[in-house]
């Protein structure tokens, strides 16, 4: 062959080689135990013995992510990129009229409802009111429940009441384009009312009073310790799609009226400094409050509460509903206020739509069971646009579902989160609970003592309390009870950017239990995880627990035992850090570590990375074996069927390992050993570099 020809051939032939792409690390990791992607996760068979069927409740992604666990992380960041793009601040302060509106409708939907419930799109709310006088508006409370609004007798007009007089004297004062829009906003709700009362049109009243008293889900259903038949029957016969429609035009009704009201309240701030105005209505009380300093008490509830500004202090079940008040709703312009503790309060959805949002200030938040955004059988939030806050709820609240949906989102400042039990993220019995935090350098505490929260758990002696928080999705585990059993929700928190601190005791932080999923993603900063059991991607009995980190030196510590990352009894963990000098610390079992045909997934894309294992014999990467995986005579044979697998994965930076493992090292199970013959695999791969792509398809065993 001529040399120049040679040469050109060996250009080509490199030129060839340079452009295909390098294989996959992932890839190359599963070929060392003879696996694909195909070979991870588990689609349950009806003929599976003893595997639990029939469970209801179970979310729509479930078990598609059983059988496809590296969807996993597509699907969770996709609602990180909801609170980045969504809510980017240029969408959220776009001035009325403007196409593009309807920034926090569209993220409530896509983050919370459409999680819940899948019918619907974020085209629109559908609002159709238009700009109407306060006064003119707020008749329509009694023609919307089939009242009259002039009282005639004896052939004249009664001397008193007079709605009409009585509704234009409190609303003396209120500059016309203020009114114009708040009584728009009155008029959207009370749209919101009819549908929100259509949901429940087949519920007998006394039922839906049984079920909203149940304020102890948290407290009780993860054991099956009671069985409430109400909510059973409360299940088969409410209407969804109405309920969340009427959430979504509460939502884009607030918005739609912060938005309009920003210019008037800024030409008119001294006149309203004294105004109030404050009525009983057949749809509930209303209430508007001017530009000074105020106080609210709303007791057992209000329908409408509008702040126009000033520090303010509120009392009572605010923007909570309840079965008599299907729709409340508070809406506060700016100001540094302060909300007492209150049962039901603050963002509360209880067999209806309770919706608070503020617009700015610095603001206290308290409350005691069901608040700060929970939603149970309904919709709750609590959307707070600014400042510096501080948030503490004591059970069942800062995004917590039962059978409903419960946001706490919050975009800018330095904020922080205390909960007792079952919150920040918590997705109780077929519920959806998130928490979504855009910017700042936040701080969340889970109670871990249990002296203070009254829930000690068993796994640690009592000496630690049971969280349930920050990323949790919990179900109702009937088959040891009364075989009542609902699958866990979707439990999720969101951190979008900021250097954030995580404390927690056991069930946290990315972490699954009985058909439940909980993830916990993080997008930017340096970040400090700790928990003492259950936690940092983890699970227990069928169930999915995540947690995406995507840049920043982090820490993780799970005191006790159980992660990070570590799948119990048939659990999809998976674990991400996308880069930075990142710590380990492990009381126990984890770091890619599956027990009874788990699928446990820990990846390291990048830094110099430390692991600290407190139990001897531990170290990324380990499967446990059991007998049962290889015993087909025995009562049941679903042990023997899936492929299982605990790994962990690293890429480039010097690391540091317990004894057993190292960098540049692969080290899986022994030819010919129970583990290798049960497809039960441990698999550790330390390698220079390379890339994992988990954002294309993932290998599903369905054709």
């Amino acid at each position: 062959m001529p040399a120049r020809l040679a040469a050109c051939l060996a250009l080509l032939l490199a030129v060839a080689a340079h452009a295909q792409p390098a294989p996959d690390a992932l890839d190359e990791a599963l070929a060392a135990a003879d696996l694909t992607r195909r070979d991870l996760g588990w689609e349950a068979r009806g003929w599976w013995e003893r595997y639990p069927a029939d469970i209801p409740g179970k979310l729509r992604h479930f078990d598609d992510l059983l059988a496809e666990p590296l969807a996993t992380a597509p699907f969770l960041r996709a609602m990180g990129a909801s609170l980045e793009k969504t809510l980017a601040p240029e969408r959220v302060a776009r001035t009325e009229g403007d196409p593009n509106t309807g920034a926090l409708y569209r993220a409530v939907h896509d983050m919370g409802i459409n999680k819940r419930f899948g019918a619907t799109r974020s085209y629109s709310a559908n609002l159709k009111a238009d700009l109407t006088p306060l006064p003119e508006a707020l008749l329509s409370a009694w023609t919307s429940v089939g009242r009259d609004t002039k009282l005639v007798t004896f052939g004249q007009e009664a001397p008193f009441p007079r709605l009409p007089d009585e509704t234009a004297a409190a609303c003396e004062g209120l500059p016309a384009d203020v009114s114009e829009v708040l009584g728009r906003l009155f008029l959207d709700l009370l749209e919101a009312r009819h549908w929100a009362e259509l949901a429940f049109r087949n519920v007998p009243l006394e039922m839906r009073m049984k079920v909203a008293a149940r304020a102890d889900l948290g407290e009780k259903a993860t054991d099956a310790l009671e069985f409430e038949p109400a909510i059973d029957d409360l299940e088969r016969l409410w209407d969804e799609a109405s309920l969340w429609y009427a959430g979504s035009k509460t939502v884009e009704a607030l918005d739609r009226a912060r938005l309009a009201l920003e210019g008037p309240i800024a030409r008119s701030r001294p006149a309203l400094r004294s105004l109030r105005i404050d009525l009983d209505t057949p749809v509930g009380r209303v209430v508007v409050d001017g530009t000074g300093n105020g106080r609210v008490d709303a007791g057992e509830g209000a329908f409408l509460i509008v702040d126009l500004g000033g520090a303010d202090r509120y009392e009572g079940s605010v923007a909570a509903s309840s079965p008599m008040l299907p729709v409340a709703a508070l809406l506060e312009m700016g100001g540094d206020d302060v909300f007492d503790p209150a049962d039901r309060a603050q963002g509360a959805g209880v067999t209806g739509i309770g919706v608070l949002l503020d617009a700015s200030g610095n603001d206290r938040y308290s409350a005691k069971a069901l608040g700060q955004g929970l939603g149970h059988f309904g919709l709750g939030a609590l959307l707070d646009l600014s400042g510096d806050d501080r948030y503490a709820v004591h059970y069942s609240g800062q995004g917590a579902g039962f059978f409903g949906v419960g946001m706490l989102v919050d975009l800018e400042g330095d904020d922080s989160y205390t909960l007792w039990s079952d919150g920040q993220g918590f997705g109780g019995l077929a519920g959806v609970g998130v928490l979504a935090d855009r910017r700042g350098d936040d701080r969340y505490l889970a109670e871990p003592d249990p002296k203070i929260t009254k829930r000690p758990s068993y796994h640690s002696e009592a000496k630690i309390a049971v969280s349930n928080a920050q990323g949790c999705g919990m179900g109702r585990r009937g088959d040891g009870s009364d075989g009542h059993s609902w699958a866990g929700g979707l439990g999720v928190l969101l951190d979008a950017a900021g250097s954030d601190r995580y404390l927690a005791g056991n069930w946290a932080q990315g972490c699954g239990y009985w058909f439940g999923t909980g993830l916990l993603w993080d997008g930017a900063g340096n970040d400090d995880f700790r928990a003492t059991g259950w936690a940092s991607a983890s699970g227990a009995h069928f169930c999915i627990g995540a947690l995406i980190d995507e840049s920043g030196n982090d820490r993780h510590e799970v005191a006790q035992n159980w992660g990070p990352s570590f799948g119990h009894d048939f659990t999809v963990s998976l674990l991400v850090e996308g880069g930075g000098d990142d710590t380990y610390v492990c009381g126990g079992e984890g770091g890619g570590h599956s027990i009874n045909r788990s699928v446990a997934l820990h990846f390291e894309l990048g830094g110099n990375d430390r692991h600290e294992y407190a139990a001897a014999e531990r170290r990324p990467g380990l499967a446990r074996f059991d007998r049962r995986f290889l015993d087909r005579t025995d009562t049941t044979v679903y042990w023997t069927e899936p492929t299982s697998i605990g790994l962990y994965l690293d890429l480039g930076g010097q690391d540091s390992y317990p004894p057993g493992v190292g960098d540049g090292e692969t080290v899986t199970d022994e030819p010919g050993s129970d583990n290798e013959r049960a497809r039960n695999r441990g698999v550790f791969v330390d390698r220079e570099g390379g890339t994992v792509d988990l954002g294309r398809p993932h290998g599903s065993k369905r054709r």
